[in-house]
């Protein structure tokens, strides 16, 4: 049995930030009881992977402010080892998750998601074609560039 509930899933380019192949990116919750001690008198097994248990459940209604953790994976790096996801791109506790405004959640998922950084635009020509455009070490010629820029101010 599965400590982890589908929250939501939505679809995201699969390599780079235009494109047209969609990989789905989804949102495992861990309820609040996970590993609680009213629940887990002998430990919790779960702590060396997941946040702190919620310690404002309440065994005797079930109810808690937040879930336990929310872990976001993408599709085809969702491998368990018994009840630990190998590579999620984010492992969040229930009250950061609870807290986090939506834009900032998708910036960071955009973060880790395992895209080629490199490329930078596509074009589409008068036959249809697309024409991905890259350009190798760009991120680090802007950081020294912002770097050298900072050192005149």
């Amino acid at each position: 049995m599965s400590i982890y509930a589908t929250h939501w899933e939505i679809k995201l380019p699969r390599s780079h930030a235009f494109d047209t192949d969609w990989v789905t990116v989804f949102a495992q919750a861990v309820p609040a009881h996970i590993g609680h001690p009213s629940a887990y008198p002998d430990g919790d097994p779960y702590a060396s992977f997941l946040p702190p248990v919620v310690k404002e459940y309440d065994p005797d209604t079930g109810e808690a402010p937040w879930h336990r953790a929310v872990v976001i994976l993408m599709e085809g790096k969702d491998e368990k080892v018994v009840q630990e996801y190998a590579t999620p791109l984010l492992v969040l506790s229930g009250e950061e998750y609870s807290r986090i405004p939506f834009d900032d959640l998708l910036s960071a998922i955009k973060k880790r998601m395992p895209w080629d950084e490199n490329v930078v635009a596509m074009t589409i020509g008068q036959d249809g074609k697309q024409r991905i455009i890259r350009v190798d070490g760009w991120q680090d010629r802007e950081t020294k560039s912002r770097n050298r820029d900072s050192e005149v101010e």
